[in-house]
């Protein structure tokens, strides 16, 4: 069950109970499922800021992921149910880095930390400036739903 958040002045966070197909012979989530997680909370970003990615890609554009970040600090396993938490660490003309956060929901404990970096590209793949209009609401939503300082 995905459940967003998106209070204002906080990021977006969303909970994911683990399935046994993402565990690996361990019992242990699959390194893997991270990024599908990462992914899926960078889509709930991006609905929380009023950006719902089909729109973008509906206006021929894409955001194609040119880097990819991630520590793992502990495991998760089948039955648990992880918070994921995405926000905006960057944004220029053609650019936008996320970066997650990943807690067992329950205890708290960190399992996960990471970012994305994606740059625009056009349905040929090649590189473009983001939509004005795009640009716009990913801007008011890096202030609206910036991490909040604890």
């Amino acid at each position: 069950m995905n459940s967003a958040s998106s209070d204002q002045l906080s990021a977006v966070t969303i909970d994911i109970a683990v399935r046994f197909a993402e565990t690996d012979a361990m019992g242990v989530v699959h390194h893997s499922t991270y990024i599908v997680w990462f992914e899926a909370a960078r889509v709930a970003w991006m609905d929380a800021a009023g950006v719902p990615y089909v729109e973008v890609a509906g206006g021929g554009h894409h955001f194609a992921v040119t880097a990819l970040q991630l520590e793992y600090r502990s495991p998760a396993r089948f039955g648990d149910t992880v918070r994921v938490k995405a926000w905006v660490s960057g944004l220029r003309s053609r650019h936008v880095r996320f970066e997650y956060e990943v807690t067992h929901a329950a205890s708290g404990v960190l399992l996960a930390t990471g970012s994305t970096e994606h740059i625009c590209v056009d349905l040929e793949g090649r590189m473009a400036r983001i939509p004005e209009t795009i640009l716009e609401r990913l801007q008011t939503g890096l202030r609206t739903l910036a991490p909040r300082e604890t």
